[in-house]
This record gives structure tokens, C-alpha cells and sequence, in this order.
């Protein structure tokens, strides 16, 4: 992009002044006076009168607080609701179970809805249930817990807290972005159900709909690491992965595949336009009814997938993607994902701090500006070469868009990426689209079963060779330690660097590697101030010595 090349793109230029604001937000909530709505109005017209008057500076101030003041205030809400007064001593509480409970080492953790608490002789009613964390000791009466189940508890609520090391996973914000406000360990004997499967929300009964599925696939023979693959791949459901095939496919560089998202639903919404493209070429009156075909297919799937938030933010995308293809004038994809991001953060502002959102949008931005240009460096004239040319480049440019992020979270680089996503994307592809025939051949248990085998066959070769990716030598870099500074720096770096190569001037040029001297100064005081272990000399290379 250009200098002024946001120009094309309005919902970009409204999302950055909305993404800080929700910043400062969550960095420092603040209960927002009556008057900040006079404020609103006020900037309100402010807008009017710049927009009637042509007054381009004016306006885009205006804009920029009205948007930076909107997010603050949302994201402030947001964390304002988790909060909760705390009894200093236990008390009983109806609750209800809010998700599957998950098993544990020691307990089963229940996410639940506090609906009601009796603190003494008062009873508290919440019209917006606060949500909890529910710890219960693993015996037989507690393995039989559902979600939807209606309980009388008596325990202590407790706010999140870490251990107060320093530079520690902070849990306490990372539960309230979730909403969830605490945590309680409810002893065996304090706790008893009063209603089996109460009031059930659509996620609820979304989540049903996956449980459904994944059972109909051990009914068709899946088990072990087939089942737990097939299930991530299909529904998002990862309760069946064991720690093993977790690592093997990050050590690989292919994880990005269990998590249920933008690839896998761009394989649908590429499907169903591949056996649709010829009705709407013949008849172009159809293509509306398609493309409301289309969009009630990938929001079906979203359903059977219990409706996670990272399939609803990337069936909000491609959903936008379809509606734009309607329009005469050229699609900004950009401006598609700028405004699928904008939209989703005014709904929910703590899903700006949800790694898979930041991963999933920074994928696609990534192969929106650098996959075109790394394509175009090399013309390849033979099919089959240009196919393989092709996803080289969309896995460099998404490996380069997510690597800061993914050492942030994750401290690992896998090495060996290029050659995964050479192997695991046309295997996702074709694992994804045999497992929609064998759901699609239910009425038929004889050819289901035929395919079924088929699709296991699959899974089971995707699996064999990462685990030999796995075990080539130096298949993963692990220790290795950046902060938010550093990562916010490498895509300063990467903007210039994209700019430069639109407008290749010596100014350009000089900013990038002004950029690029600043990026490699941080890191290393960085790593000098700190322990040796975080210096670039002792990072652990996996099947090195």
C-alpha cells in the first residue's frame, strides 16, 4: 500500500482509531459520566457541519476521537461487567452449566452462570449472570454433569489471582477478556442438581448439533488420533486431541489446521462456488439466491460447529466477501476484512485479545498485501509448478504475517513450515471435502461406511508424515523470547518494507532501514538485559545439540 493508499479503504482508516481506543480500554477502564454522551452528540455534529463545510482536517479529528472514545467506552463496559462484590465467606448459589464440562488431572471445571445467591437471609438475583469457573472433585457423580444442568452449590467465589511472580501469565485478565468474573472449588457433598437440561441457548443447542457429529463418527469406526484430527478439522471439537499429535503438529508448523477458522471455511465457501459457478453463469439472475444459499450453508456449518467464536468471525468474513461480490465495481477484499473486523469488535470488544482473531486477521491481511507480490516475482508457465509456486507463496506470506505474533504467545518458530503446508493444506482440502460427502451419505450406511474408511485413510497419512516432518533435524526453534514492543516494531517494518516496494524511492528506502536498525538495537538490549537463556545464542534448536 502506498502512502495515502488508505484512502480505498474507509473501514480500515475507522478501524485503527477504534482498535486503540479498546486498548486503552481494557489497559485502563474508566465508568464513563453522563456527560461523555453530550460529548458523543456534540462530535456528532461536529462531523455534520465539516462534512457540509468540506473541512477534510476537522472532520477526520472528529472521527478519529468520536471512534478512539467509542472504544474506550466499549471495551470499559465490557470489563466493568465481570466485575463482581465478593462474599467474604462461602454461600450457596444457584448456577447453571454454561459449557461441556472438561475433565482435568484432579477435578472437572464447570464454566457456569451464577443465577442466584443467598447471602444470609438475601437473596441476589442477576439479570446479567456473571460467569464462574466451577471446580469439582472428579468422582462418578460429578462425571455425570451436562451442560444445561441447573445446580444448588454452597462454596466460596474467588476473585482470579496468579502466584505474583513477575512477568508471569497474567490469568485474571486473560478470564475477565473471556468474561468470566471467578473462580470456586465446590467439595464433594456441597453441591446438587435441581434441574437436568434447563433453559438452553443457541450455542447450547449448537454445541448439541457437534456432539451429534462426533458421535456419529465413532459409530463409523474413528478412534485415537483419527477421531481427535477429524473432529478438529471438521466441528472444532479438540476434546480428543492428546498431547502428543498437539505437538506434533506444532513442531511441524501445521497446528494452525486443528483450529477451526479462515482456511477450512474457505475451502466450503470455494466448494460450493465450484459446483454453483455454472448455474450463475448461464443465469445471472441467479447468483443472488446462490450467494443466500451460500450463506445460509456456511452458517449452518458455524451451527454444527457449536458456534465458536473463531468460525463466526471467519463465516462473518467470507459472508461479507459473498455480499460484495454482488456489486458491479471492483472488491476490495481489504476493505471486506477491515469491515468484518470493525463490525465484530463493536459487537464484542474483548475478541481483540483473543490470539486466534489477531492470528486469523493477520493471516489474511498478510496474503492480501505480500502473496500477490511474492507470486508475481517468478512466472511459471508449466500447471503444475505455478500450483506449487502458488502455495509457496500463500505459506511464506501468512508464516510472515503471524510469525511475531506466533513467537509473542508461543515462543517457537518451526522451521520447516514451507514444506508442511505444501503437504498438510491439499490434505486439509481433501479431508475436508470427503468428510462433507460422507456427512452428506447418512441416508446411505453402506456407502458412508466406504468412504468413511477412505476419509480415515486420509487423516492417518496427513498424520504419518508430519510426524516425520516432526523428527527431521532442526524442525523447530523453541526459547525464543520477543515482547509486544518488538512485534508492533517488525510490522512497522513490514508496512515500510510493502511501501517501499510500491514507490521504491531512496526516502522509502532509508525509512525501512531506519526500521529495520531499530528492530534489531531493541531486541538486542532486550536480550542483553535479560537472562542469557533469552539471548539469540542459547535458543534451543530442536535435533541439534
Amino acid at each position: 500500500m502506498a502512502a495515502g493508499g488508505l484512502r480505498p479503504y474507509p473501514f480500515l482508516r475507522l478501524l485503527f482509531p477504534l482498535v486503540g481506543g479498546m486498548v486503552c480500554g481494557d489497559r485502563w477502564p474508566a465508568a464513563w459520566p453522563a456527560e461523555a454522551g453530550a460529548v458523543a452528540v456534540l462530535l456528532w455534529a461536529v462531523l455534520a457541519v465539516c462534512h457540509l463545510r468540506g473541512h477534510a482536517r476537522a472532520y477526520g479529528w472528529a472521527a478519529f476521537l468520536l471512534l478512539f472514545g467509542t472504544g474506550h467506552y466499549l471495551a470499559s463496559r465490557e470489563w466493568q461487567e465481570t466485575e463482581f462484590d465478593f462474599p467474604q465467606e462461602p454461600s450457596t448459589c444457584r448456577i447453571r452449566i454454561h459449557e461441556t464440562p472438561e475433565e482435568k488431572d484432579r477435578s472437572i471445571l464447570c464454566p457456569s452462570l451464577l443465577l442466584e445467591e443467598w447471602r444470609g437471609d438475601s437473596v441476589l438475583a442477576y439479570d446479567r449472570p456473571p460467569l464462574f469457573l466451577l471446580y469439582f472433585p472428579k468422582d462418578s457423580l460429578a462425571g455425570t454433569l451436562r451442560r444445561g444442568d441447573e445446580l444448588l452449590v454452597h462454596a466460596r467465589l474467588s476473585p482470579p489471582s496468579g502466584n505474583g511472580n513477575p512477568d508471569e501469565f497474567d490469568y485474571a485478565r486473560y478470564l475477565r477478556r473471556k468474561g468470566g468474573s471467578g473462580t470456586a472449588y465446590v467439595p464433594a457433598g456441597h453441591w446438587r442438581v435441581v434441574n437436568h437440561d434447563g433453559t438452553r441457548t443457541l450455542r447450547q443447542l449448537a454445541a448439541d448439533c457437534r456432539g451429534q457429529v462426533v458421535a456419529l463418527y465413532r459409530r463409523l469406526g474413528f478412534r485415537g488420533d483419527a477421531l481427535a484430527v477429524l473432529s478438529a478439522l471438521t466441528v472444532g471439537d479438540k476434546d480428543e486431541l492428546g498431547d502428543d499429535i498437539v505437538e506434533t503438529y506444532s513442531v511441524s508448523g501445521a497446528s494452525h489446521v486443528l483450529a477451526l477458522s479462515g482456511l477450512h471455511i474457505g475451502f466450503l465457501y470455494a466448494l460450493f462456488w465450484f459446483l454453483c459457478a455454472p448455474l450463475w453463469k448461464r443465469w445471472k439472475p441467479l447468483k443472488p439466491v446462490l450467494t443466500l444459499l451460500l450463506l445460509l450453508f456456511l452458517w449452518s456449518f458455524a451451527f454444527l460447529t457449536g458456534l465458536p467464536s473463531s468460525v463466526v468471525r471467519s463465516v462473518t468474513m467470507f459472508s461479507f466477501l459473498a455480499l460484495s461480490a454482488l456489486q458491479r465495481e471492483e472488491t476490495r477484499t481489504l476493505n471486506t476484512l477491515a469491515a468484518t473486523a470493525f463490525l465484530m469488535l463493536l459487537f464484542r470488544p474483548s475478541w481483540l485479545f483473543d490470539v486466534g482473531f489477531q492470528l486469523s486477521f493477520l493471516a489474511v491481511a498478510a496474503l492480501l498485501f505480500l502473496q500477490p507480490k511474492l507470486y508475481a516475482l517468478w512466472p511459471v508457465k508449466n500447471r503444475f509448478l505455478r500450483y506449487a509456486w502458488g502455495l509457496a507463496t500463500v505459506s511464506v506470506a501468512a508464516q510472515v504475517g503471524t510469525a511475531p505474533l506466533v513467537l509473542l504467545y508461543f515462543s517457537r518458530f518451526s522451521t520447516h513450515f514451507l514444506l508442511t503446508n505444501l503437504w498438510v493444506v491439499p490434505m486439509v482440502s481433501l479431508v475436508m471435502y470427503a468428510a462433507v460427502l460422507m456427512l452428506a451419505l447418512t441416508p446411505f450406511p453402506a456407502l458412508q461406511q466406504v468412504v468413511a474408511r477412505g476419509v480415515e485413510g486420509l487423516v492417518n497419512l496427513q498424520n504419518t508424515v508430519l510426524r516425520g516432518i516432526e523428527q527431521l533435524p532442526a524442525s523447530s526453534v523453541d526459547g525464543v523470547w520477543v515482547d509486544v514492543w518488538e512485534v508492533l516494531l517488525f510490522y512497522l517494518f513490514l508496512y515500510l518494507l510493502h511501501r517501499w516496494w510500491e514507490r521504491r524511492t531512496a526516502g522509502n528506502l532509508r525509512f525501512v532501514l531506519a526500521a529495520c536498525l531499530v528492530l534489531v538495537s531493541w531486541h538486542g538490549v532486550q536480550a542483553w538485559r535479560n537472562a542469557p537463556s533469552r539471548s539469540l545464542l542459547f535458543y534451543n534448536v530442536r535435533g541439534c545439540p
